[in-house]
């Protein structure tokens, strides 16, 4: 498993590092709004399959991972789209950024009116059809807008600063937030955070977690030359790291309200891709709201 776990990690890193930093410039742009894309696809996928198996009784104990269906991909793509109508509309159609942000609002609203004809022509119970189109309609927040602020934000650029400093800074300080949390947790955890929904958490490792956001964002922004003051840095490592924690302990829950033990099985050794973002998709929003105050 650790083996697993270890090339896995290798070819993720490796793929981004070379997108990130060492990719041609012209492909810079495309390659990125692709692997957003691919991303936000397969963890809308696993969202969508984790909520629907429940409420259509698939749920099994025995199972590690939910039952994926055409319809939780389909839920997925319309998660994922967005990303590529951004890029498109901006980089080959030369719109306004703002042009683009109104066709995807748009793209949002065609899908909810889709997801309702199809839910609720063949719904039989009322209750679980409505707590279906709820589940489709909060997915394009929870997964979708994660998925549009860390493109948009690798889109920015600050002088002086390294391409993709913005992007290395998220990861940095979101990462370091649950290696940090996990460490510390393990060896002098003794106060349970919230047992109900991840009984291996504790008060411990959660202070720890935030302590390892605020020195990673401080170590990243003084390497890559972000020119951000100290306080506001701490602010931004503090926040995410909250932020960071809370996305961990919501996709625990969804898990734990199915049963399972992971949202899929495409990587090996680590699970699902939402299983490995949990905690991108709330610090990246956050982090994206601070950078965006310095824009000048």
């Amino acid at each position: 498993m650790l083996k697993k776990r270890i090339i896995t990690s290798s070819i993720l890193i490796c793929t981004l590092v070379y997108i990130i930093s060492f990719s041609p410039l012209e492909f810079y742009k495309p390659l990125l709004a692709s692997l957003v894309a691919i991303i936000i696809f397969f963890a809308g996928t696993e969202y969508a399959a984790l909520r629907w198996n429940i409420m259509d009784k698939r749920s099994d104990k025995n199972l590690h991972t939910p039952v994926f269906l055409p319809k939780h991909y389909l839920i997925g793509s319309g998660y994922a789209l967005p990303v590529l109508f951004i890029y498109c509309m901006t980089e080959l159609m030369h719109q306004t950024f703002e042009k683009s942000v109104l066709f995807c609002i748009g793209w949002i609203f065609l899908c909810l009116f889709i997801s309702a004809g199809l839910i609720y022509r063949t719904a039989v119970d009322m209750h679980t059809a409505s707590n279906k189109f709820l589940n489709v309609a909060a997915g394009f927040i929870y997964i979708g807008i994660p998925g549009f602020c860390i493109y948009h934000l690798s889109q920015i650029h600050f002088d002086g600063a390294a391409r993709g400093a913005q992007i290395y800074f998220c990861l940095a300080t979101t990462f370091m937030s649950d290696i940090g949390a996990y460490f510390i947790g393990v060896k002098f955890g003794k106060h349970k955070l919230i047992p109900r929904v991840s009984p291996k958490k504790s008060v411990e490792g959660a202070v720890a977690g935030l302590f390892s956001s605020t020195a990673a964002s401080l170590i990243t922004a003084s390497i890559f030359s972000l020119p951000f003051m100290s306080w506001y840095i701490v602010a931004v490592g503090v926040l995410a790291g909250i932020a960071a924690q809370v996305g961990d302990l919501i996709e625990s829950a969804l898990k734990r309200a199915g049963g399972y033990k992971d949202s899929g099985h495409l990587l090996p050794g680590h699970g699902g891709v939402l299983d490995r973002i949990d905690s991108l998709l709330m610090s990246i929003p956050v982090i994206y709201i601070f950078f965006l105050f310095m824009i000048k």
